[in-house]
């Protein structure tokens, strides 16, 4: 058979799509072949109709959970109904009655009758992934990706489309953080053990593991640090007037507005615009901590540039990247970030500024009480002061 031509059949002038049902899907599929027409004479035409689906399937296998899983959980059903009845010696029902002879199906009728739970086919990884997802509505899709795709970095790393959770066991979790070890930083290790028990802990707080101690915390990263991050720096007035003159048009605005309010370059992309007590503000619904959320007075610096942004923020900080360290310098303490630097710089060196309208603005923690920091709203005609003189200062400073 012609390799370009795999799952293809020729049905008289109409290819047909052909294949055994991958042994993880099995459970979805009601026979073990899925064929169907792809209702076309042309072979370019059957390949495009062959890869798509084959693509569909692949999702499907992505997603799925354990078919063991699923089947342990059929059975489940029946156990609920019968066990019970099964156990009474007057019912003059037997197990074989309802169960086929087979591990699953007894360990099923098992945890039923007996609440015995010593079986792989408890709650799995992919089903805790799924209910966190879906139950945890405010999560950015980005977050929502990374969660999947830490799940699916360490179920490869085991060799497994799914596991039962109580089947993860520490030792397991040391090997694949000395895998992890071998390509990523200490930070990039940290944050995918933290989805992965975040995952664990949705699985105990829904009561479907009874272990709390999740076997992704409490593990020694030290071999991993490469000395501590360093901050990051200013850039001089030379570099700087080069990147709010020369960065591409498409970021140029968004370097600019993010010299003059501080905001980080996630917030700037997807923040709205609304003029409260007659002051124009950027609205940051969410951010990175709890204090992102908040209003941030626009100066005078920035009233030519058209609002709202509407960028996409990994596809902007890429953009600027490439330019900083084409253009301006490959220093990795010097990025987009350190215009927010700069901003929070100009408002220490400003005169007669508190620490604490800066940090509002800047989006940082400001206060310490339950009367501060919950109730605590911030007048929106002094933060515009705050602003204005933060802009004089930046001026002075580096203009």
């Amino acid at each position: 058979m012609n390799a370009q031509n795999k799952h293809l059949k020729r049905h008289y002038d109409t290819w047909v799509y052909s294949r055994r049902v991958p042994s993880a899907l099995a459970h979805l599929y009601n026979s073990s072949h899925i064929t169907f027409s792809l209702k076309t004479s042309s072979v370019k035409v059957a390949r495009l109709k062959r890869d798509k689906f084959n693509g569909h399937l692949a999702n499907q296998m992505q997603g799925t959970i354990s078919p063991e899983r699923e089947e342990f959980k059929r059975h489940l059903t029946v156990a609920k109904e019968y066990a019970e009845g099964i156990k009474d010696r007057d019912s003059c029902l037997t197990y074989d009655d309802f169960f086929p002879r087979e591990s699953i199906a007894h360990a099923a009728y098992r945890e039923v009758a007996y609440k015995d739970t010593n079986h792989v086919y408890s709650y799995t990884a992919k089903e805790a992934l799924q209910s966190l997802l879906g139950r945890k509505a405010k999560l950015s899709d980005d977050t929502k990706q990374k969660l999947k795709n830490a799940l699916d970095r360490f179920l490869t790393f085991v060799g497994v489309n799914d596991m039962a959770l109580t089947e993860v066991h520490k030792k397991t979790v040391v090997a694949y953080i000395e895998h992890l070890g071998n390509e990523y930083a200490h930070g990039t290790i940290a944050a995918h053990l933290s989805r992965l028990k975040s995952v664990w802990v949705h699985a105990f707080q829904l009561g479907e593991i009874t272990l709390k101690q999740s076997p992704f915390e409490d593990h020694d990263l030290s071999p991993y640090k490469k000395g501590e991050s360093q901050r990051k720096q200013l850039f001089s007035k030379e570099q700087l007037n080069k990147v709010l003159n020369e960065c591409p048009e498409s970021v140029r605005p968004l370097a600019k507005l993010a010299l003059f309010t501080g905001a980080r370059i996630s917030e700037l992309c997807k923040a709205d615009v609304e003029v409260v007590e007659g002051v124009k503000c950027l609205v940051v619904q969410k951010g990175k901590t709890k204090s992102a959320k908040r209003y941030i007075p626009l100066a005078e610096q920035v009233k030519d540039i058209e609002l709202p942004l509407r960028l996409d923020d990994k596809s902007a900080g890429r953009t600027f990247s490439a330019f900083k360290i084409d253009k301006i310098t490959s220093d990795s303490t010097r990025s987009f970030h350190s215009l927010r630097n700069h901003f929070i710089t100009a408002g220490q060196r400003a005169e007669n500024l508190t620490e604490f309208d800066v940090a509002y603005v800047a989006g940082h923690k400001t206060g310490t009480t339950m009367s501060f920091g919950h109730y605590a709203r911030h007048d929106v005609k002094r933060l515009k002061a705050t602003v204005d003189k933060i802009a004089s200062q930046i001026e002075k400073e580096w203009f």
